[in-house]
């Protein structure tokens, strides 16, 4: 822990000074436009007595639009070093379990949820909270689904588990990919919008008449233009044939602003995606699965600048002049809804698998930093045998310096685990730190233990029922239904893990006893694993009626 203070720290005041540079800079570059923007007005002021002043105009203009430029990319520079130098401050804050900042991730809270809600998935102080290192919101999604849904199969979680181990050491990936992301502020929202254009029918693409309209009005108005510098009668036809341009943009006047409306605000997201992808494809990585997000970077950041390109284009049309003169002479707004269109034919069915790399890589750098920063924890093993074995198990939200580590063998035919001890003795915790890890490991992270094994499994859990006045439940019948919940699931077939903590609470003691003990019988002749934490020490008893 010591070591990681310090890397932190280290790393945190290599940022500060970096961005005393970056400042620096950016006043050097703010004085040397206000000399320049000076210098053009002294220039435009003594150019009407001495004509040969105007020559230094155009050189004086160029290197006022280099500075400018110039400033604009040191800004995004010193913003991108602001988030870095505040990663490190919360970084240094959560090696305390001080984690607060991050995003808890309370939207995706479902206290329907098989395991979720009991194990204290999301929402303030939550396993999401002090795993989360996302920088985009499509990000933060698919680390819930990780948590949410395991992945589907034994090569699945061994590919993520080799790209997390790599992930571990490339800290300065990590972290700017953290801090390039949270100058996004992307939303769902803005997506599903973007899609709803993407599964639009087009107005312009494969309309033959309307293309060949766009080839032959520029041409003609070229013409009109040479004729006219030719022979000035010529130019009342510019004018006729202007006002016939117009005439035909009214026709597409709805469709044309409606996808300006569905495509204004992602031209600024799109460049910013595009610089993620970027930042992947400059990468060198051996993980299979990170070849395959790595392969797919380069050709997407290069077709997403594109598209942002073509939207900026299109954006051009909000200026009068530019309007006027444009759709005027070559049916300007028509001719950006085609390169649009076009740009949404060839790329439409890619866009989806675009965000999910830059989601998955999101949530891939997530469990990195988290094995990262807990450097005692073991990668899993991920079997085919119905058997659980931790040793040295903690939960990953207890302090190290508070936590208590227990071991735990679990599998056929000793598959029912009972678990009894006092109030406050931490049975509870033992049981969702069996969960959460099992969570961690079939998401293919590592695992607070010095070795765990686990199958593929589903896992159920009754732990916290809660009443609803809503959904007309007490608390005794929501409980009823998580335990028939979890009765059908390991009915079913499938392997599960079930984790039971004080199972029918809502009942009398004699009855909650009665139907303990019926509900084990039940586990004992299922394919189950299955841990249960009470009070009830009579239900010890059941180890003479099923010694196994």
């Amino acid at each position: 822990m010591t070591d990681l203070n310090h890397f932190y720290t280290e790393r945190k005041n290599d940022f500060l000074r970096e961005g005393q540079v970056l400042a620096l800079v950016i006043k050097r570059i703010s004085l040397l436009r206000i000399v320049v923007a000076l210098a053009l007005a002294v220039a435009g002021y003594f150019g009407f007595s001495h004509p040969w002043i105007w020559l230094t105009l155009i050189p004086l203009v160029v290197v006022f639009l280099f500075l400018v430029a110039k400033h604009g990319r040191e800004e995004g520079k010193l913003d991108l070093n602001r988030n870095l130098v505040k990663l490190n401050e919360l970084e240094l804050k959560a090696l305390d379990h001080h984690y607060s900042e991050f995003n808890d991730g309370r939207r995706f809270v479902g206290p329907h949820h098989a395991y979720s809600y009991d194990l204290d998935l999301f929402g303030a102080a939550s396993v999401y909270q002090y795993l989360n290192r996302c920088g985009t919101v499509i990000g933060e999604e698919q680390l819930a689904k990780d948590l949410n849904q395991p992945q589907i199969s034994i090569e699945k979680i061994l590919s993520r588990q080799e790209a997390i181990k790599e992930l571990v050491e490339k800290i300065d990936f990590r972290q700017w990919y953290w801090a390039q992301g949270h100058l996004l502020h992307d939303s769902t929202h803005d997506n599903d919008k973007l899609f709803d254009w993407l599964n639009g029918t087009d107005v312009v693409n494969g309309k033959r008449k309307i293309e060949f309209a766009l080839v032959f009005f520029p041409i003609v108005s070229a013409a009109l233009i040479a004729l006219t510098i030719y022979n000035s009668s010529f130019f009342p036809l510019i004018l006729l044939f202007g006002g016939v341009q117009w005439f035909i943009i009214s026709f597409f006047t709805k469709d044309i602003s409606k996808a300006e409306a569905a495509l204004s605000k992602h031209r600024r997201l799109f460049e910013k995606y595009a610089t993620l992808l970027s930042g992947i494809s400059s990468q060198s990585f051996q993980a299979n699965h990170l070849k395959e997000i790595l392969d797919e970077s380069v050709s997407a950041s290069q077709k997403i600048r594109k598209f942002s390109g073509l939207v900026n284009a299109f954006q051009a049309r909000q200026n009068a002049m530019a309007s006027m003169f444009g759709n005027s002479l070559y049916l300007y707004d028509l001719q950006c809804l085609l390169r649009l269109e076009r740009w949404r034919a060839e790329n439409r069915s890619y866009v989806e698998d675009w965000l999910f790399k830059i989601a998955e890589m999101d949530a891939l750098n997530s469990f990195a930093t988290f094995s990262f920063n807990n450097p005692s924890n073991c990668v899993p093993t991920i079997h085919n045998r119905l058997s659980i074995e931790a040793v040295d198990m903690a939960h990953p939200l207890i302090n190290v310096s508070e936590r208590v580590t227990n071991s735990c063998t679990l599998g056929m035919p000793t598959h029912i685990m009972l678990v009894t001890g006092a109030n406050m003795a931490g049975k509870s915790t033992f049981l969702r730190a069996v969960g959460v890890n099992v969570v961690l490991a079939l998401s293919g992270s590592s695992v607070n233990a010095s070795s765990f094994t686990c199958p593929m499994l589903k896992l159920v859990t009754s732990m916290r029922a809660t009443d609803s006045l809503v959904e007309h439940q007490s608390y005794f019948y929501a409980e009823l239904t998580r335990i028939k919940q979890i009765m059908d699931q390991v009915k079913s077939g499938s392997p599960s893990l079930v984790l039971l903590d004080e199972i029918l609470r809502g009942t009398n003691s004699r009855d909650k006893q009665d139907g303990s003990i019926g509900l084990i019988r039940q586990f004992v002749t299922s394919k189950s694993l299955v841990i249960l934490a009470s009070h009830d020490v009579i239900l010890g008893e059941l180890q003479k009626e099923f010694p196994d």
